[in-house]
């Protein structure tokens, strides 16, 4: 068995990996499996029975031909061309988050700093500078990155286009790693400033210990967060079948909902909570029945799902 195994991994050797490829593999251990054993019991013994096999199969390239084959992409299949360009956004996408998240951090840190100085002025500015470039960074490159995604949305996921991205994610993984290691470290190391503070008293240092600790931790953060969304850019399209704009299928649920019945959406999602707590509060000072009143929030529970999922089945208005 293992020289029949090692046999079709030789085969196999110089093949990419897909799941057409290892489909056929399986299939044809399964083939050569079941022959060797007929020959087996026909009375031949193991190595005319290897060489049987060996013979009967050695058109086995012909067999790979058929199935390594690129598969026909449909019209709404995603390209390469469209996945790297993804990708490529992604990356700006986890740059401008994990570094919008560092600028505010270095901005709060440095105000706390100065606040005890003369240049108090200055950490307020920092701070605003700070907040601005985060914030600014959040929303422009997470527009231009909706605007890339918008267009993939619901397109179809080869499997030429999994293995792709199964390669590229393998590739990332060290350096995901690392990103993933080094922003836990700098997190627990953001604590030490406050400890050694509250161990030793230094004086003037309280506040300066805090702006250190807000530093650390901001830097932990833009590493675990850069690392995270590169690699999660590469799973989306690695272990799914079909492209969402939106990954979550809660949110695309809600964003569904929003796009057929937008009435209904509108109730459901400002109104109809408030309505709830507006009639809890009725039934609990007026009605003074506290002891039932806090039923209505379970079963407010029950009757939201109840009425999205009928919206979302309901003609669009």
């Amino acid at each position: 068995m293992d020289t029949l195994k090692n046999y079709l991994a030789s085969k196999f050797a110089n093949v990419p990996y897909t799941p057409a490829t290892e489909k056929a593999k399986a299939d044809l251990l399964a083939k050569i499996t079941t022959r060797y054993q007929e020959l087996l019991a026909a009375g031949k013994n193991e190595n005319e029975a290897l060489g049987t096999v060996i013979n009967e199969f050695d058109s086995i390239e012909e067999l790979l031909v058929a199935a390594t084959a690129p598969t026909t992409a449909t019209k709404n299949d995603l390209t390469l061309t469209e996945v790297e360009t993804f990708w490529r956004s992604t990356k700006r996408l986890a740059l401008a988050v994990a570094g919008g998240i560092l600028s505010i951090a270095l901005g709060v840190g440095a105000m706390i700093a100065l606040v005890p100085t003369a240049f108090s002025w200055l950490g307020v500015l920092l701070m605003l500078i700070g907040m601005i470039a985060g914030i600014s960074s959040f929303i422009t490159v997470g527009m231009a990155h909706v605007r890339v995604k918008v267009p993939l949305d619901k397109r179809g996921i080869t499997a030429e286009l999994q293995a792709t991205a199964r390669q590229r994610q393998q590739d990332y993984t060290s350096g995901f790693t690392i990103a993933l290691v080094a922003g836990v470290a700098l997190c627990i190391f953001a604590l030490f400033p406050p400890i050694l503070q509250a161990v030793w008293q230094v004086t003037n240092f309280g506040l300066l210990s805090g702006a250190a600790f807000i530093w650390i931790l901001g830097s932990g953060v833009f590493a675990i967060i850069y690392g995270s969304v590169i690699y999660a850019g590469y799973t989306r399209i690695a272990q799914a079948d079909t492209f969402y704009a939106i990954a979550d299928a809660d949110d695309r649920a809600l964003n569904d909902l929003k796009q057929r019945n937008p009435k209904m959406h509108l109730f459901l999602y400002q109104a109809y909570w408030p309505l709830i707590t507006l009639a809890y509060f009725i039934i609990s000072f007026v009605f003074s029945l506290w002891s039932v009143s806090w039923l209505i929030f379970p079963i407010a529970g029950i009757l939201f799902g109840v009425i999205r999922n009928y919206a979302l089945l309901a003609p669009k208005n």
